[in-house]
């Protein structure tokens, strides 16, 4: 295991001092002999060397080069790169991660083929992260027949139509809940994953997020969708109500759907 990426507190970091800046330091410039020259409002920035302009610790751009030495390193591992290959075929196309500011730590956007990754994501949580959300891309089917099932329903339901799964308050719940299973089994392939890679490369422990929780405190869906329902201070949401702002996004569209062909067929 490379120990530069997964060593603890690994992660981006300022850009170094240049070379050059020790050959044209301020003590080395002349001096200047007779009074002090009075600085006029139409010169220019003063001759010498200009500070370096440093970047902050959450520049996305500083993370990328991490982002693949770390998912390099993590494709040595036999089943890391079956997880990698099993996302890639998903979606047609290797996954693009990207540094970005989001709700959750880690996010997948199916659309547009990338795992979003926050800013204040460092180290080796930055790469278990990272590996887990390759989980939620290679079960897009799932998710997306999910949706889709979602989709017709909320349909029917602006029709009129006979449905099954209770008033919106309970089919929304129980869309949340169908998108968390989906997770949780991803969460269950994250352990093996980062067990394996623990044992045969090395990795650091503090990658395995889920390994106590799955094997002893904490083992069942039940208990993991309690804690996805807990709210964020910071944010004031839970994990699970990202998944009902989605619900009620498909509903939206679907009753949209169904009035604009009502309106079409001048139907009152």
């Amino acid at each position: 295991m490379t120990r530069g990426i997964f060593k603890a507190g690994s992660g981006p970091s300022l850009p170094p001092k240049r070379k050059h800046d020790e050959l044209v330091s301020p003590i080395r410039t002349p001096v200047q002999e007779g009074p002090a020259k009075k600085k006029q409002r139409t010169e220019g920035p003063p001759a010498g060397p200009q500070p370096t302009v440093q970047r902050p610790p959450t520049d996305p751009s500083m993370h990328a080069a991490y982002d693949q030495l770390a998912h390099e390193e993590m494709l040595k591992n036999p089943k890391y790169k079956q997880l990698a290959e099993d996302a890639a075929a998903a979606q047609d196309k290797p996954v693009n991660v990207i540094t970005k500011d989001q709700v959750q730590g880690g996010m997948f956007y199916s659309g547009k083929g990338q795992v979003g990754l926050r800013p204040d994501l460092t180290g080796p949580k930055r790469a278990s992260v990272m590996a887990f959300e390759l989980t939620n891309v290679a079960q897009q089917k799932k998710f997306s027949k999910v949706t889709s099932d979602a989709f017709q329903t909320e349909v029917n339901a602006a029709l009129g139509k006979h449905i099954v799964g209770g008033d919106l308050n309970a089919r929304r719940e129980n869309f949340a809940k169908s998108m968390e299973r989906i997770e949780y089994n991803g969460i269950q392939r994250h352990h093996d994953v980062m067990k394996d890679g623990i044992q045969s490369q090395g990795w650091p422990k503090e990658m395995d997020r889920f390994g106590k929780r799955l094997e002893g405190a904490d083992p069942s869906f039940e208990s993991y969708w309690a804690r996805q329902n807990v709210k964020d201070a910071k944010t004031g949401k839970s994990h699970s109500d990202v998944y009902r702002a989605q619900f009620d996004n498909i509903a939206a569209k679907a009753s949209e759907l169904v009035e604009k062909s009502k309106q079409q067929q001048g139907v009152k």
